[in-house]
């Protein structure tokens, strides 16, 4: 009778497994990165068939060409992860492929196959990047930090649907963008918990599934923030956060930079080109003395391998070296400065990073963290909207495209530094001029 039952209930599971996978698995959150100069990495995110942890497509593969109807050539070097499996309804994989030896500045459409319980996704599309060393047209970045999901008590403080309308801000000005730098803290997860009743992975995952019409068609590059480390961004509740929820763990499956092809570490730092631009990230958060976040190798890897990375740079070939780091070093002093005990404009971080900017006279460097957007120059010169080869990095803070947790207050104003109003569009985002 019990083997019976067993037998049934088994059964039951099976067909049930089955018509759901069939039905419901799709490939989402696809995003795109370069992966090389002549290379690009397709990732995207399918759950798992119910009551089931095992991979539903183990052998990943993204079909592309020059045309819709020709989609001959084939992915290589795919990848396959799962950091939590203990929702038995919904575990989530991760893949990523890379599309190799593409012609520059060229239309390329591709399409993920399917299958046993996956169906084929749509066929999408991008433009490669140009040439290494390109100056026959304007390069167009759009640059941020801090967005993400709000919840319910955030829906108060910031407005409601704020990501969504940052989204909608970020869809009308896609077609004129190259591509995107998003400086850190990137959906908020962590804070869902308090704001809203959904766990760390559907706050997570919702937000990357609404931002796919962006990154499907836009190379989409990313630097861990705060908000990447832990589940949770109360410290103090640190220790309840699961194992594969801590050390950027989630972070490092979702997303897939070209550290590999940069010499660099999973995706906390790496570097790559875009015409004549060399654009490097850095990790404010691990791997160098008192970093804020403790260390994932050391204090000195990150640091030798950009001083490495910022010397094989032909300024012949890119003239332009922007550097992306998710925390400010320099700018106005925020309120919570009292709170974070000074890690808001990181002093370890300065200590670590900003004399090798200068010697090596990077040109931009780009932050977030701090919630307002704040311009300003290195030496101490007031006027800072017309810089003709400053004597080191101009420094951007924009941390209000979207963040739920509301704009910082000014405590303290240095003497460099210019604040600007937003101008204000249509849908109630706050967008600024560089």
């Amino acid at each position: 009778m019990y083997k019976f039952l067993a037998f049934l209930l088994f059964a039951l599971v099976t067909i049930t497994d089955g018509i759901i996978c069939v039905s419901n698995l799709v490939p989402d959150q696809i995003r795109l990165a370069f992966a090389g100069d002549n290379g690009v990495s397709v990732g995207w995110h399918t759950y798992a068939c119910p009551f089931s942890s095992k991979n539903p497509n183990p052998n990943p593969t993204v079909i592309y060409g020059l045309s819709p109807k020709a989609l001959y050539s084939t992915s290589i070097n795919a990848n396959s992860s799962a950091y939590d499996t203990r929702n038995i309804l919904k575990t989530s994989w991760f893949y990523s492929v890379e599309l190799p030896n593409l012609y520059p500045s060229t239309v390329y459409y591709y399409q993920i196959l399917s299958s046993s319980y996956v169906s084929t996704s749509a066929i999408l599309s991008f433009i490669s990047a140009p040439a290494v060393g390109d100056q026959s047209r304007t390069v167009n970045i759009a640059t941020y930090a801090d967005m993400g999901v709000d919840g319910l008590v955030e829906d108060i403080i910031t407005g409601k649907h704020l990501f969504e309308r940052a989204l909608g801000a970020l869809q009308k000005i896609l077609s004129s963008v190259d591509f995107f730098l998003h400086h850190g803290d990137i959906c908020y997860a962590d804070d869902l918990v308090s704001g809203v009743f959904k766990t760390y992975e559907e706050a997570f995952d919702y937000c990357q599934t609404m931002m796919t019409n962006i990154t499907s068609s836009r190379f989409y590059m990313t630097t861990v923030g705060n908000h990447e480390i832990n589940c949770t961004n109360a410290p103090i509740l640190n220790d309840l956060c699961s194992s594969d929820h801590k050390n950027q763990i989630p972070y490092s499956n979702r997303f897939h930079m070209p550290s590999k092809q940069s010499g660099g570490y999973l995706n906390s730092w790496y570097s790559f080109n875009y015409g004549f631009v060399h654009v490097i990230s850095l990790s404010c958060e691990s791997d160098f003395p008192n970093a804020p976040s403790g260390n994932l190798i050391d204090t000195i890897t990150q640091v030798n391998w950009l001083k490495n990375d910022l010397t094989a740079v032909n300024r012949v070939v890119t003239p332009w070296v922007i550097v992306q780091c998710h925390r400010p070093w320099k700018g106005s002093i925020p309120l919570d400065d009292i709170i974070e005990g000074g890690f808001i404009n990181c002093p370890s971080c300065q200590a670590a990073f900003e004399k090798i900017l200068v010697e090596y006279n990077v040109d931009i460097y780009l932050t977030g963290h701090v919630h307002w957007y704040e311009r300003i120059c290195l030496n101490g010169t007031i006027n800072t909207t017309n810089y003709v080869n400053p004597n080191g990095p101009v420094y951007l803070t924009n941390g209000v495209i979207g963040n739920p947790e509301a704009p910082n207050q000014v405590l303290a104003s240095l003497r460099c530094w210019i604040l600007l109003m937003p101008y204000l569009l249509s849908t109630g985002i706050r967008t600024w001029p560089y």
